[in-house]
Formats: structure tokens, C-alpha cells, sequence
């Protein structure tokens, strides 16, 4: 009895999902960032030159099992594939790097509206192309952000959530983890109101919030206008939130710079 007792638990620790080892821990995206991102922006030419470890890296999310996957937390899950998005919106520009500016009506179509020639759009089917292997399915980016990242509902992926241009909240210098994931979140939305790129209040009556224009296309994650300014005020200063008035500030949304987040372009310093 005790020798068949010993074989059962064996077996059952045999059929046990073993998530531990099919989750990655993220170290290879943390040594990816600590060489090729410098004050928010990325040396795309240096990781497109030298790119195994980032590959590496796609590789273990590529093969992470969607069912490992949903047997961890809910934080697990989000940091997961916010590190999943943003490392599939850095391989897309590599891929293509360096970016020219596209022929045809599509490159028409980006001069008319202002697009840069070396911006992540000027790439085909930038959103919707399933290009990126992740979770042991090809993946596009609007695929991940709207259809995992956003119904996890929590609005603080706006500012986690990197699309490889100028406007864009600006990547973390460590990849996410469930560990931190809230503080880390906190962090993002904090970097966000701190930069004059995205975030600015001028005094006056009333004053005017000009702040990122990703408020306004996602202001439905957020609630009304009102609800944005209640959920930045909690991130600001205590006299910057006291002008922050839902009932008496002007929201205007800044033009969406769509430049490339490249050192090539803008030097090291963000």
C-alpha cells in the first residue's frame, strides 16, 4: 500500500502543470533595456545589429503555454503581456529597421496627415499584422492591447504601454512583474505627469490642462474628462491638484508626435 501510494504521488506531480518553469522571469528583457534603452528612448540600430538575447527573450513568451498562463495571478498575466507589447512593438521596428517613409496612396495618405518618415506607421499594417509569436500564437499589436491588456481593466496600461514613437508614454527601464506590477504601474503614470511631453498645466482662470492626446482616444477606459482629472490628480503634487478642478479646467489634448523613440534621432537624453 504505501509503495502504491508513493507511485500515485509521483504521478500527480508528473500531470501537475509545472508554470514555474514556462513563465519567463523577464531577466533577458531587463538586460535588453539596461543596454539599449537610454532616458526612455531606444538604440534601434545597436539592438537590430545585435538582437540574440531580444530574441531569446521572444522566444521564451512565444512558447509560454496560454494555459500556464491562466493558472497564474492576474498580476502575472498583466505583466506578462504589457512586457509582451512592448517587446513585440520594439522587434517590429527592428524588422524594419531603419524605417523609410512608405510609397503608394498608404504613403500619401501619412504625408496628408503629418506622419513622420521614419515613424512605426509607416510600416504595413502596423496594428493589425499577426507578426508577433507570443503564447504560442501569432499575435498583432492592437491584438494584445485591446484584446487581453484593456479587458484586464485596469487604466494604467496606458501609460506601461509603448508604441515605439515620441508621444508614446515612455518604456520602463525594467521589465514588468507581478511582484511590483502596481508600484511599477503607479511609476508609469507618475513619469507621465512629470514630463512636459505629455503632461502641462498652466495657471489661469480656468487653468488648462494640455496633456497626451492617448487621454483622449482611450478616455473610455478613464470615464468622462472629468474622470481622467480625478485619476491624474491622485498622481500629482498637492497644489498642481488643487488646480486640478474637474469643475474648472480646460482640457486640451496635445498633438500626437509619431517619430520614431530612437537615440539615432534624439540623442540619449529623453
Amino acid at each position: 500500500m504505501m509503495r502504491l501510494l508513493a507511485v500515485l504521488a509521483v504521478l500527480a506531480a508528473l500531470g501537475r502543470p509545472a508554470v514555474a518553469q514556462t513563465l519567463p522571469d523577464h531577466a533577458l528583457f531587463d538586460s535588453v533595456l539596461a543596454q539599449y534603452l537610454h532616458d526612455g528612448l531606444v538604440d534601434y540600430a545597436g539592438l537590430a545589429a545585435n538582437r540574440v538575447v531580444f530574441d531569446r527573450y521572444l522566444e521564451q513568451l512565444g512558447h509560454t503555454s496560454p494555459s500556464a498562463l491562466n493558472l497564474v495571478s492576474r498580476d502575472a498575466r498583466l505583466a506578462f503581456w504589457i512586457n509582451a507589447y512592448n517587446a513585440c512593438a520594439m522587434r517590429l521596428v527592428i524588422d524594419h529597421y531603419p524605417i523609410e517613409r512608405r510609397g503608394g496612396i498608404a504613403g500619401l495618405a501619412n504625408r496628408v496627415v503629418g506622419v513622420p518618415a521614419n515613424s512605426i506607421r509607416q510600416i504595413p499594417d502596423t496594428w493589425d499584422r499577426a507578426f508577433c509569436y507570443i503564447a504560442q500564437r501569432d499575435r498583432s499589436l492592437d491584438g494584445i492591447e485591446h484584446g487581453v491588456i484593456r479587458l484586464m481593466g485596469d487604466p494604467r496600461i496606458h501609460f506601461a504601454v509603448n508604441c515605439a514613437s515620441r508621444s508614446c508614454p515612455v518604456l520602463a527601464a525594467q521589465a514588468y512583474r507581478a511582484s511590483r506590477i502596481n508600484e511599477q504601474l503607479d511609476d508609469a503614470v507618475r513619469r507621465f505627469v512629470a514630463s512636459p511631453l505629455h503632461f502641462r498645466l498652466d495657471e489661469g482662470d480656468p487653468p488648462v490642462l494640455h496633456v497626451n492626446k492617448v487621454l483622449d482616444w482611450y478616455k473610455d477606459d478613464f470615464g468622462d474628462t472629468a474622470d481622467i482629472i480625478t485619476f491624474l490628480r491622485r498622481y500629482l503634487p498637492a497644489a498642481e491638484a488643487r488646480l486640478l478642478d474637474p469643475d474648472h479646467v480646460r482640457v486640451e489634448f496635445l498633438e500626437y508626435d509619431w517619430t520614431l523613440n530612437d537615440t539615432a534621432v534624439f540623442g540619449t537624453e529623453g
